[in-house]
């Protein structure tokens, strides 16, 4: 599943996909609305951001994304999950547009 994002729709992305017989779903372009992955990377972001500064190292910067990523919440994933068909029929009523997600 791509969004069809410049950097997922590249000529060479989409010649490595095919050579390894992976085939993409249509999906609306730039559409978070259906990937609640999009809310996760958010949430670690806010938590990296919280509680480090913004000149940490590689190395550092790789420790506090696991960090971020361990701090995840079950609740907070289970509510994205859950919050899936209230996701769709928003976009659906709104034609594929933009919705509060």
């Amino acid at each position: 599943m791509q969004d069809n994002a410049p950097c997922h729709s590249a000529r060479s992305t989409i010649a490595e996909l095919r050579r390894r017989g992976i085939n993409n779903m249509k999906w609306p372009a730039f559409s978070p609305d259906f990937n609640p992955i999009e809310h996760v990377w958010n949430w670690m972001k806010d938590y990296i951001q919280s509680n480090y500064p913004r000149d940490s190292t590689p190395a550092q910067l790789q420790e506090q994304v696991l960090e971020a990523w361990n701090a995840i919440l079950e609740d907070f994933l289970l509510n994205l999950v859950h919050s899936m068909p209230r996701r769709m029929h928003h976009v659906f009523m709104t034609g594929g547009g933009w919705t509060r997600y």
